[in-house]
């Protein structure tokens, strides 16, 4: 099945603006993926430390996400984990992807989220685990 330009764009957004600058530590590029009134909501897909499924953060604006992921990312770092998105569907407003955390062992983490799209940027970003 081949992806329509929004899956794609939303694609984009995740993996290469997103999740790639959180795999390699730039908190300050991976933040540029949300609109600066995003409304982040994220339960820990992978347990570390104090960080459990059940805890939910939300931030509200791109500042606040920014600021999160600059103290999370240091852990990421730590547990060498990585993020991979497998499916994205999307009409251009409203979209949602499925994805996994992969650590070094290459064991996977399920998970999936709720995204809506305004002005090219993701506004509203919701994650939660599938396991």
């Amino acid at each position: 099945m081949s992806k329509n330009k929004h899956e794609e764009k939303l694609f984009h957004l995740l993996q290469d603006i997103y999740f790639d600058n959180i795999d390699t530590a730039k908190a300050d590029e991976a933040s540029e993926a949300m609109h600066n009134d995003v409304r982040w909501v994220h339960n820990q897909v992978w347990e570390h430390d104090a960080h459990k499924s059940n805890i939910r953060d939300a931030f509200n604006g791109r500042k606040e996400v920014r600021e999160f992921l600059h103290k999370r990312i240091i852990e990421m770092q730590i547990e060498g984990i990585i993020h991979k998105v497998e499916n994205v569907v999307s009409d251009g407003k409203l979209g949602a992807f499925k994805a996994n955390v992969i650590g070094t062992d290459k064991s996977k983490k399920p998970f999936f989220g709720l995204v809506e799209i305004k002005d090219d940027k993701i506004i509203y970003y919701r994650v939660l685990p599938l396991e």
